[in-house]
C-alpha cells in the first residue's frame, strides 16, 4: 500500500536507514528510492529553519534526545508518537514547495521504537492561492484608496487654500504649486464663466451644496481637459468664508469602476479556487457548463454506480474521477489508475488482473493486478476504448461479479471496487462497428458525464490562463503580473483542440519565453492554430484528431520527444502518442 498510495512516504529503521521510499515520494523529491534504500541521507537541511527531520525526531525520542521545539509548538502528540508540522521546504533541485509533514512511530510488543513512517502532501497550490487572495484584497483596498476625489478649498479671492493628494493625482501638479494659484487655472476656458456663478461669495441664496453631475470641464496642470463631476459647498470657518470643491475624474472613476468589477471577480474566483481543493481537486472553473458536470459527479460520488467520462483529451476527465473518488465513501481507500492506451495489448490483462508465475515469457513470480490493488477502493480505467476483446470480457465479469482470475491462474479471487471510466471516442459508434462490446457499454453507461471541451465554455478560459500564469510564474521565479489583453483576445478566439491540457502548456512555455511584465503568447498561439475554424474539414473525432497529430507532427519536423517535441505540444506522454499514430495510422512519408 506505501509504494502504491499517492502520498509520498517514506520508511526508517533504528538506525536511521531509509527501508521503504515509495515511487510519489520520488516524484515529490526528484530522488529515485535506488540511491534512497540503505542509506541515512534522507533530505538533510530539508526545512526552511534548521531543525531535523520528523521521522529522525521520533527515533531520537526512545533516547530521550526529542526535539524542544515541537514539544513547545504543540505538534507532538507524546501518547501516540506522532508529530506534525507544515513549512516552506526546499526540494533537492531548488524548488520549494509548502508541505504538510506528518510522522509516527511503529513499536513493537514491549512499546519500543522499531521503525518510523512519515509522510509528506505538497499544498503548495493552496498556499499560494491563499496568498493570492490574500494580495487581491490589498489590491481591492489599494484601488478603493486611489479612487478618493479631489478636495480644493478656494477662499474669497477665488485662489486655492487647500490642495489634496487625489488632487494632486487628477490634476497632475504639487499641492505647493497649485495653492495661492487662482482657481481658474484649473479650470476649462469655456466653463470658467459657470464656475463663478457656482462660487459666488455674494448670493447669499447659495448656501447650500450643489452637486453638479456633468457638463463642467477642468484643465491639468499640463492642459489636458477632462470631464468632471462636482459638488460646490460654501464653508464658514473662523470668520473666513470659503467654498469647497469635491471633484471627481468621470473617466477616472469610470476605469477605477471597471478595475474594481475585475478585482471583485479575480477575488471570486481565487476564492473559488480555494472551495474547489475541497471538491474536484485542481479543477479550476466558473462555467455553468462545469458547474453542471460538478453537481452531476456529486450526486454520483458517494453510490458504487459504475460511471463513464466522456470527452476530448485534455478536458479534465482524470481529475474530475479523482474528485469522484474523494466525495465518496472510499476515499480512505487508494485511487488506483491504468492508462489503457500506454500500454501494449498483450500487457493490459496482467496490468488489470495480474499473472501467475510462468504464466508468459518474462513471468518470474506472482504479480497482483490493478484490481487487487484497488480493492476497497476505486479504479480509474482511463482511454477505456483503447480496450482489447479479450481484457473487455473479462472486465465485464468483474463489473457484474466481483471476480477474476489472475492470468495464468485457476483462483478466482473476489474483489470490491468501483470502476469509473474516461474515453475520449465514440463508445456507441464503436459498438455499432464492432470494435467494442455491447453488453461491456450498457454495463459501464448507467451513469454518464459528459466533460465539454474547453471552446464550448469560454469563460473558463481567463480563469484557466491566469491560474496557470501564476502557477509557473512562481515555479520559474517570473515577475509576470497580468496577460497582454490582445494576447488573452486570441486565447478567448483559438479553438484548443487539446483543452485545458494544451492551455496549460502554451502558458508554461509563454511563461519561459516572456521578458516582461505582461504574458504575450501571440508567436505560440499562431504556432498552433493552423488554418480558421470555418475552413476546417467535417469528420469524425478519428479524423480531427488525425489531422490535428499529423499538423503538429510536420511542424516539430516530426520529433516527438522532448521539450518542443510534438508529445509535449500535445500535452502527451511519448508513449501514448506513439500508440495513438500507431491506432490512427499515422506513418512519416518519403
Amino acid at each position: 500500500m506505501l509504494h502504491y498510495m499517492p502520498v509520498a512516504a517514506f520508511v526508517l529503521d533504528t538506525r536511521h536507514r531509509v527501508v521503504i521510499w515509495n515511487s510519489a515520494c520520488g516524484q515529490l523529491t526528484g530522488l529515485e528510492a535506488e540511491g534512497m534504500l540503505g542509506t541515512d541521507q534522507h533530505w538533510r537541511g530539508f526545512y526552511s529553519e534548521p531543525r531535523p527531520c520528523l521521522a529522525d525526531l521520533l527515533l531520537d525520542r526512545s533516547l530521550g534526545k526529542l526535539s524542544s521545539f515541537y514539544e513547545k509548538a504543540g505538534d507532538f502528540d507524546a501518547d501516540a508518537l506522532t508529530l506534525h508540522t507544515e513549512n516552506w521546504c526546499p526540494m533537492p533541485d531548488g524548488r520549494r514547495l509548502y508541505l504538510v509533514i506528518d510522522a509516527a512511530a511503529i513499536t513493537g510488543d514491549n512499546g519500543e521504537v522499531v521503525a518510523v513512517v512519515e509522510t509528506q502532501r505538497d499544498r503548495t497550490e493552496q498556499r499560494l492561492m491563499m496568498q493570492a487572495l490574500e494580495e487581491s484584497e490589498q489590491r481591492f483596498a489599494a484601488i478603493l484608496g486611489s479612487a478618493m476625489d479631489a478636495i480644493i478649498a478656494i477662499d474669497q479671492q477665488q485662489r486655492i487654500t487647500l490642495f489634496n493628494a487625489a488632487s494632486e493625482r487628477i490634476f497632475r501638479c504639487a499641492a505647493d504649486l497649485a495653492i495661492g494659484q487662482p482657481v481658474e487655472r484649473f479650470i476649462a476656458p469655456d466653463c470658467r464663466s459657470l464656475f463663478k456663478r457656482f462660487l459666488s461669495f455674494e448670493d447669499h441664496a447659495a448656501k447650500t451644496p450643489t452637486w453638479v453631475p456633468e457638463g463642467l470641464t477642468a484643465r491639468r496642470a499640463d492642459g489636458e481637459e477632462f470631464a468632471i463631476e462636482v459638488t460646490f459647498s460654501p464653508l464658514d470657518t473662523g470668520g473666513q468664508r470659503l467654498y469647497t470643491m469635491i471633484l471627481r475624474d468621470v473617466n477616472d472613476r469610470r476605469q477605477a469602476e471597471q478595475q474594481l468589477d475585475r478585482l471583485q471577480l479575480e477575488k471570486g474566483y481565487l476564492q473559488e479556487v480555494i472551495d474547489y481543493e475541497h471538491n474536484f481537486g485542481e479543477i479550476v472553473s466558473g462555467s455553468r457548463e462545469m458547474r453542471a458536470v460538478f453537481e452531476q459527479a456529486r450526486m454520483v460520488a458517494r453510490t458504487d454506480t459504475p460511471v463513464l467520462l466522456l470527452g476530448e483529451t485534455g478536458t479534465g476527465k482524470e481529475l474530475l474521477a479523482r474528485g469522484i473518488h474523494e466525495l465518496s465513501d472510499r476515499s480512505k481507500a487508494i485511487l488506483v489508475k491504468v492508462n489503457c492506451a500506454a500500454l501494449p495489448g498483450e500487457l493490459i490483462e496482467s496490468e488489470l488482473f495480474g499473472h501467475e508465475k510462468g504464466a508468459f515469457t518474462g513471468a518470474t513470480q506472482q504479480r497482483k493486478g490493478r484490481f487487487e490493488l484497488a480493492n476497497g477502493g476505486s479504479l480509474l480505467l482511463d482511454e477505456l476504448g483503447e480496450l482489447p476483446p479479450a481484457a473487455q470480457a473479462k472486465l465485464l465479469r468483474v463489473l457484474q461479479e466481483q471476480e477474476f482470475e489472475r492470468v495464468g491462474g485457476s483462483e478466482t479471487l473476489k474483489v470490491n471496487v468501483r470502476v469509473i471510466a474516461a474515453t475520449n471516442r465514440n463508445l456507441a459508434g464503436e459498438v455499432t462497428q464492432g470494435r467494442f462490446r455491447a453488453d461491456l457499454y450498457y454495463r459501464l453507461n448507467v451513469f454518464p458525464i459528459e466533460v465539454p471541451a474547453l471552446r464550448e465554455r469560454q469563460t473558463d478560459i481567463p480563469l484557466l490562463a491566469r491560474f496557470f500564469l501564476a502557477k509557473y510564474a512562481q515555479k520559474f521565479g517570473k515577475r509576470i503580473g497580468h496577460i497582454d489583453p490582445a494576447a488573452m483576445e486570441q486565447l478567448l478566439n483559438y479553438p484548443w483542440p487539446g483543452n485545458v491540457r494544451e492551455l496549460q502548456n502554451v502558458i508554461e512555455r509563454a511563461v519561459i519565453l516572456s521578458q516582461g511584465a505582461a504574458l504575450d503568447v501571440s508567436a505560440l498561439i499562431n504556432l498552433h492554430a493552423g488554418p480558421p475554424a470555418k475552413n476546417v474539414r467535417l469528420g469524425t473525432l478519428e479524423d480531427v484528431e488525425r489531422d490535428h497529430i499529423l499538423h503538429v507532427l510536420e511542424e516539430t519536423g516530426w520529433t516527438i520527444s522532448g521539450a518542443k517535441g510534438a508529445a509535449a505540444i500535445l500535452g502527451m506522454n511519448p508513449n501514448t502518442l506513439r500508440s495513438r499514430m500507431q491506432k490512427l495510422g499515422i506513418t512519416r512519408q518519403g
